[in-house]
């Protein structure tokens, strides 16, 4: 696999099992892999040019907190492919294909870092005039968490911070040239009405009971060429919640029971069958995309040991 693509090396692993990943990860790559064979019976196809643009954005990004503080963001093979997908497939008429991504993955996985990238490539670097990005929380303070990493991450790089201005009286980040400006915004503001969304991001979507910010949030894109909502979360377990509700659809999605062009699913988990066995350090790794990088196997075994 040495001289193949990262993202074509890391499917054929997940594959042929030479990369751990659930059983869910395996329907992602699957998924995509029937996509590019019978998408354009649907009208869709794969953009590599537009794929790829999104990875090399990736390269004027740096961490800001803990270990990697400073160091580039280097994008894991399983992030790669991730966004690879997610920005890759369009429709016929050249716009992006996916609407809505649900991605699912346990703590300690970089949730809050790569959904604040994702923010900032809608910002700067989607081609829409007049952007409006939002990190979207049931309360403002919550919102404020993945646009706080989004800002810091412009300041640690030269090439941003020239294009994009921020506001710290307003937490806003501005980019002038393009008329386009990312928020926090949180349901508890007097601000989630008149809202023209390019880019909405949703953190740790099981802290919502209800369904009213995604309902907003989705009202709200119809202006727009190709709006882009981003949930992510760790796992669910209210059955009542927004959080479960597509966390079933996702699965649905994935096992190929709904068919949905509009709808991207990445999902990290323990498979069922492997529920008895949370302490084995194999389960850890098919669960934990990012174990051994973020994830720390001794953690693991610490807590496996209580």
């Amino acid at each position: 696999m040495a001289n193949k693509h990262p993202v074509v090396a890391y499917q054929q692993g997940v594959l042929d099992g030479s990369i751990p990943a659930c059983e869910m990860i395996r329907r992602a790559v699957l998924r995509h892999r029937d996509d590019l064979e019978h998408g354009a019976e649907r009208g869709l196809h794969f953009d590599r040019a537009a794929a790829e643009h999104v990875l090399s954005f990736f390269g004027f990004l740096t961490h800001s907190k803990g270990e990697w503080a400073g160091k580039p963001f280097v994008l894991e093979p399983w992030q790669q492919f991730l966004l690879w997908v997610l920005f890759g497939w369009m429709r016929a008429d050249g716009l992006r294909r996916y609407r809505m991504g649900y991605i699912e993955i346990p703590r300690k996985n970089g949730k809050t870092q790569l959904i604040a990238a994702i923010g900032l490539y809608l910002l700067v670097a989607d081609g829409e005039p007049g952007a409006e990005i939002y990190s979207a929380a049931t309360k403002r303070d919550q919102a404020k968490l993945s646009w706080g990493e989004a800002a810091r991450m412009v300041r640690a790089s030269k090439p941003l911070a020239r294009m994009v201005k921020e506001w710290r009286s307003t937490n806003t980040l501005t980019v002038e040239a393009t008329a386009s400006k990312f928020v926090p915004l949180g349901a508890d503001a007097d601000t989630m009405d008149g809202l023209n969304i390019h880019g909405a991001l949703i953190d740790e979507l099981h802290a919502h009971r209800t369904s009213a910010v995604v309902d907003v949030l989705e009202t709200a894109t119809g202006a727009r060429r190709q709006p882009l909502i981003v949930e992510i979360t760790t796992a669910g377990y209210d059955r009542q919640s927004i959080c479960w509700q597509h966390h079933e659809y996702s699965r649905q999605v994935l096992e190929r029971s709904i068919q949905d062009d509009t709808w991207f699913a990445f999902m990290a988990a323990a498979d069922e069958a492997d529920a008895e066995h949370w302490d084995n350090p194999d389960v850890w790794a098919r669960a934990n995309p990012n174990l051994g990088v973020s994830v720390k196997l001794d953690d693991l075994e610490r807590k496996a040991a209580k």
